[in-house]
């Protein structure tokens, strides 16, 4: 069924009617030019073959003569008529018509001219006339116009049935090639109706290398990306669900032993210290996500100040340090000597330093972690190494992404939401730095972060 609406159906239609616009003018030109060169091609010949034979006439304006011209245009399409100088009939190549009669000229030709009767379409005749010497007669000379006629009628049926095979030809392959373009649209129509309905991952094949080929590929690319941050929010939502679950069940566990009574001083410190630290990670986890949205929306704001970049550092570590000593790692601090001033937002910037130096921590068993910071041109960078197991390379590209996580069981039982690395990125770039990570598996990690140097009237301030 024919879909008039269709993008199929209307491009067919417009190059249909380009190429039937381009075919009618070109068989007007080919019709216009063809008749034109035929008649133009009879007239000369008619004048020319006159000529001649009043030529030869002029040599020798005999009886014998003229029947030699006559029986030579017999059983041939072209008439001959011959008169002499007051236009009487001496001799003809057929019995004359009153048609062909009526052509005689009444009055004489000057010497050496002739005349013509082109008018094909309305007269019977084309018709010449050759003057014979001085005046001493004429020689007429007539092809049918019927002939003409029906040359050109039978060009005419040709130009039309040759315009009907091309046409249908054409609408053929005008079909062929508007359904070729418009299928990777349906391809890709089809592609993103299941996109809307939850299947993000689509995959199709376009055979081609032009705009539509590049649209389909970012249909499919963003179907990826799509697919991705849904099984991302999957997984985020399992591992929110989870790390909610195991506090809340502390929480409540140790809260109905409290409420019970009947437990002594030194228990109950136990439990308030686990409970205590249940709240805090659930603090960590909402605060996480509260960063995530204010960046999200736009929210995101900064308080910066002139600060010392060694003392926001030094209190993360002081802050962390007990975690780190649990776990057998030792931390090692490495400041060049009187490090220039950074403008920045000391609470945020105090946030990045405990997610990098926390995460080193997390996922180290024992070893060392060593934390440098020293200048370098207008920048100040601030390395923290770490030896723990390391990050895969295939997975370093996407460790700042939201809600993604390395090896997911593992994280699970060190706990993280996946939003660490994102917020910690973004608080970096807002501002006006980078950060970059190195790592290999078993051996470590090395995050490298670049800051700028407060500038010197901002320091003056």
């Amino acid at each position: 069924m024919i879909k008039f609406k269709s993008i199929s159906f209307k491009l067919g239609l417009l190059f249909s009617s380009l190429f039937i616009t381009l075919l009618i003018i070109l068989g007007v030109i080919l019709y216009g030019a063809f008749t034109n060169v035929l008649i133009d091609y009879i007239k000369q010949d008619l004048v020319l073959r006159g000529n001649n034979h009043a030529r030869i006439l002029n040599e020798q304006f005999t009886e014998s003569a003229i029947n030699h011209v006559t029986e030579m245009e017999k059983g041939v399409a072209t008439e001959v008529l011959i008169t002499d100088a007051n236009q009487k009939i001496l001799g003809s190549s057929s019995v004359p018509t009153n048609e062909m009669k009526a052509s005689i000229l009444d009055k004489s030709l000057p010497p050496g001219d002739s005349t013509l009767v082109d008018d094909w379409y309305n007269e019977p005749y084309l018709v010449s006339a050759s003057t014979i010497g001085d005046g001493t007669g004429y020689v007429y000379m007539y092809y049918p116009s019927s002939n003409l006629r029906e040359i050109v009628f039978v060009l005419s049926v040709l130009l039309i049935l040759t315009g009907i095979g091309i046409l249908l030809l054409a609408f053929g392959l005008i079909g062929l090639a508007s359904k070729r373009i418009t299928r990777p649209l349906k391809l890709m129509k089809k592609a993103t109706e299941k996109m809307a309905k939850g299947e993000y991952k689509q995959h199709f094949t376009v055979n081609s290398k032009d705009e539509i080929a590049e649209l389909s590929q970012s249909i499919q690319t963003l179907g990826d990306q799509l697919q991705y941050f849904e099984d991302s929010r999957n997984d985020f939502l399992a591992a929110v669900s989870h790390e909610l679950r195991t506090p809340l069940t502390y929480i409540k566990g140790y809260s109905d032993i409290l409420g019970k009574g009947n437990i002594d001083k030194e228990d109950q410190k136990v439990y308030l210290d686990i409970i205590k630290k249940e709240v805090q990670r659930i603090t960590f986890m909402v605060n996480d996500l509260f960063e995530m949205s204010k960046l999200q929306v736009g929210e995101f704001e900064l308080n910066k100040e002139i600060a010392d970049i060694q003392t926001v550092i030094e209190k993360v570590v002081n802050n962390l340090k007990p975690a780190a000593t649990k776990k057998n790692i030792s931390v090692i601090l490495d400041f060049q000597p009187d490090l220039p001033p950074v403008e920045i937002d000391v609470k945020r910037m105090e946030q990045v330093f405990y997610n990098l130096i926390e995460n080193g921590i997390k996922y180290s068993n024992e070893g060392k972690m060593s934390i440098r910071a020293f200048a370098k041109e207008d920048f100040i960078a601030i390395e923290i190494e770490d030896t723990g197991i390391g990050i895969p390379e295939k997975d370093l590209p996407k460790i700042w992404d939201r809600f993604y996580r390395v090896e997911q069981s593992r994280t699970r039982k060190s706990g993280g939401t996946g939003l660490g690395l994102y917020v910690s990125k973004k608080i970096i770039e807002s501002h006006d730095g980078t950060v970059h990570v190195t790592s290999k598996v078993n051996a470590g990690s090395v995050f490298r972060v670049i800051l700028k140097k407060a500038k010197i009237e901002e320091i003056g301030e």
